[in-house]
């Protein structure tokens, strides 16, 4: 088993070399927003110089049983929280089932009847006889072949 638990550096961790310290402050007075971003990105790399060693058989057992009763302590946690998933689950379904039967339930649309009025016949109707004279000289002029119809 490979662990990473070791980070060996040349010089002590806490110290802060003078010209890293000096770019930094010249960062944070000129754009601290982007200083504090850079900072961020620059500290979060957990792989720079980490060492990989093998555990010998007492440290191994030691780790698999500090893991086990860690996963213990949660199980409970995650057991609550995969049943409110699948709750979730069950009626997200149910939901959706209800929504497609509503769907199919309601009957298809009329089919429109081959003795529609048209356009220029409704705007006639409803008296308004110039905007019905204008929507015949437009379908005419748009489509010319159906013109004597």
């Amino acid at each position: 088993m490979t662990m990473t638990l070791e980070r060996p550096t040349t010089r002590r961790p806490d110290v802060i070399q003078p010209e890293t310290r000096a770019a930094v402050d010249e960062l944070l007075l000129n754009d601290p927003g982007h200083a504090l971003l850079a900072l961020d990105r620059a500290t979060t790399d957990p792989s720079e110089g980490v060492r990989e060693w093998e555990l010998d058989a007492e440290g191994r057992r030691t780790w698999e049983a500090g893991y086990m009763v860690g996963f213990a302590a949660a199980a409970p946690t995650l057991m609550a929280e995969v049943l409110e998933l699948r709750a979730q689950l069950e009626q997200a379904n149910h939901d959706a089932d209800r929504y497609y039967a509503e769907m199919c339930r309601r009957p298809a649309p009329a089919e429109p009847t081959a003795s529609r009025e048209s356009f220029a016949e409704i705007s006639r109707t409803r008296g308004e006889d110039d905007r019905a004279t204008r929507h015949e000289a437009t379908i005419d002029r748009m489509f010319p072949q159906y013109a004597s119809a």
